[in-house]
């Protein structure tokens, strides 16, 4: 799958004490911020275009309408962070923490996770194109009722994830490892190797009302 990666200015001011300057202002432009904190910040509104954010704590951060646009996100943390309403376009999130990150009703498109460890992420409702997860290990990610479009999951470890609800088209799971998928009735539109669908026999059955003897 061919995406589009942020592009970022050779200019970019460097930006410290981002909570200080998030006071005054809604908007990261053109910036790179590396080791800062956005931990625990609840706020309206933000805007962050053309911007690089290095190993920085987004930990209980709170936003109500984000958009982020042509943007690198390296090696941050979203624990506990929520970004419901949320627009997502161009963008790389790569050796990201995301354990209980809420992205629900929000729109994704040519997004990278890359290397990440996606636990307890709610994506509910949302809608997703041109996405790729690459090398990303996957427990209990929701997917209820969202809407995918070109989507890829390569050498990714999915322990859990549910597709309940969900309206797919050219998804592609075939080229990872699989444990538990719920929501298996809603995988029109995906393609799977031999081997899951072996796999996935006994859920399918289920969900179908087939008893197997």
């Amino acid at each position: 799958m061919k995406l589009l990666q942020p592009t970022l200015s050779a200019t970019r001011e460097t930006l410290t004490d981002v909570a200080t300057f998030l006071r005054r202002d809604d908007s990261l432009s053109e910036v790179s911020v590396e080791n800062d904190s956005f931990a625990a910040i609840s706020t309206k509104l933000l805007n962050i275009t053309e911007s690089s954010i290095i190993k920085s704590d987004f930990t209980h951060t709170a936003v109500e309408h984000l958009d982020v646009l042509d943007t690198e996100f390296k090696g941050c943390n979203f624990t506990a962070s929520k970004f419901a309403n949320s627009s997502w376009h161009v963008v790389m999130i790569d050796g990201a923490r995301c354990s209980g990150m809420l992205v629900s009703n929000s729109v994704l498109k040519n997004v990278t996770f890359k290397n990440s460890k996606l636990e307890l992420v709610n994506f509910r409702f949302s809608r997703f194109e041109n996405i790729l997860f690459d090398g990303c290990i996957i427990d209990d990610a929701d997917f209820y009722n969202a809407t995918l479009k070109n989507v890829e999951f390569i050498n990714c470890t999915i322990n859990s994830i549910t597709f309940a609800s969900a309206r797919m088209n050219a998804v592609d799971i075939s080229k990872s490892q699989i444990e538990g998928i719920k929501g298996v009735s809603s995988l029109k539109g995906v393609t799977i190797s031999y081997d899951q669908l072996m796999q996935l026999a006994p859920s399918l059955a289920s969900e179908a009302g087939i008893k197997v003897k």
